[in-house]
């Protein structure tokens, strides 16, 4: 190496050695870590600039450091449930509710990203909670949780609940092919949900769907009509003849009674067949066997409660028939006919306030079937 080498090496060493200190220090202000208020402004920054991954981890970034932070959990879950990350959704809503147990929307967020990620259970749970805690969410939420909340209802077998939310679907979603699906389902009695249908049942299914529309929307004729066909093309189908039966009962009972036999003959275990046929039969006696059938398969059905508590009251045995129908009601509260049974019973024991409490509930639901306030 020159001495012009060496001295210019020798140089940048000492300029180096100067420069070190300050260059170290530099670095270290770069690598330090943001504070919580830094990464929340950038959050928010990330989300309105509508830079929704940048934010969601920006905001988890903002959670490390302040767990207990309901708007960080609360952006989290709405931004991923926006690009389908319905896991990370999940998870965020849990947090924030768990902070935050009185905003509905957040048990109403929580109950349909379970449902997406296949937490049904929890989601029927969740969505229960958000309808039961009342109004105040955006319309389509509250559309899309009734409607969800009514599959969930369908597919753990409490089916007259879940007609009763997936109706109102019928005006607004006939021709919406998940709406058409989960009437259907609903309407045949099947624990499913659209997605689980086989495609040998597609077709039935569907055209129950119509004519359970049909019937909602009060177009008997159509109804009608589809059903006798359903009936004539898929006479084997458990839960076709049960439908066509339901739909006869009010107007043609004894064409109903015929088709709850049917069902019976295809599939000898259909409880509520049973008690359906117990509430038509002419006789005490006929429907107390009729109804002790219907419990024997499926003692904890809300119908078949109600049957056999019916039953037992025209047999004589009130207590009994009162505790039948309780237990109906406990199981489905909303349903009309149960209250209006309750207050009839109570009114027989002589339990006049009960009888009370029961007839002004049945006007409230009554008042809600046929949207008045």
């Amino acid at each position: 190496m020159t001495l012009g080498a060496a001295l210019r090496s020798e140089g940048k060493s000492r300029w180096f050695v100067r420069l070190a200190p300050a260059l170290l220090w530099m670095i270290a202000i770069a690598g330090q870590a943001a504070t919580f208020d830094e990464l929340a402004g950038s959050a928010t920054a990330a989300r309105r600039g509508n830079n929704m991954p940048e934010a969601i981890d920006l905001y988890r970034q903002a959670l490390s450091l302040k767990a207990d932070w309901e708007e960080g959990w609360w952006f989290v879950g709405t931004l991923s449930y926006t690009l389908y990350r319905y896991a990370d959704c999940e998870n965020a809503f849990t947090h924030f509710v768990q902070l935050d147990q009185t905003r509905v929307l957040g048990w109403d967020l929580l109950g349909l990203c379970e449902f997406e990620t296949g937490h049904y259970d929890s989601a029927t749970a969740h969505l229960g909670q958000g309808i039961s805690q009342g109004a105040g969410v955006p319309p389509e939420v509250d559309a899309g949780v009734k409607f969800h909340y009514g599959l969930l209802m369908t597919k753990a077998g409490f089916f007259d609940r879940g007609r009763r939310q997936l109706a109102q679907f019928a005006r607004t979603g006939a021709d919406e092919p998940t709406v058409v699906s989960g009437l259907g389902i609903n309407a045949l009695h099947a624990r499913m949900l659209p997605k689980e249908i086989p495609a040998d049942r597609q077709d039935a299914i569907t055209r129950a769907g119509k004519a359970s529309c049909a019937w909602i929307l009060g177009e008997m004729g159509k109804a009608d009509a589809e059903l006798s066909g359903l009936v004539k093309d898929y006479p084997t189908l458990p839960g076709v003849h049960y439908l066509y039966g339901a739909f006869l009962t009010e107007s043609r009972a004894d064409e109903a009674k015929i088709e709850f036999r049917r069902e019976l003959e295809v599939n000898p275990r259909n409880a509520e067949a049973h008690a359906m046929l117990s509430l038509l039969a002419e006789d005490s006696a006929a429907a107390l066997a009729q109804a002790k059938e219907a419990a024997s398969e499926q003692p904890l059905d809300p119908i078949v409660e109600y049957a056999y508590g019916k039953a037992l009251i025209g047999s004589g045995k009130l207590a009994a028939g009162i505790a039948q129908l309780e237990s109906a009601k406990r199981s489905d509260p909303e349903a009309l006919e149960y209250h209006l049974a309750l207050a009839g019973a109570y009114a027989k024991a002589g339990r006049h306030s009960d009888a009370r409490r029961e007839r002004l509930k049945s006007i409230s639901i009554a008042k809600g079937l046929d949207g008045s306030d």
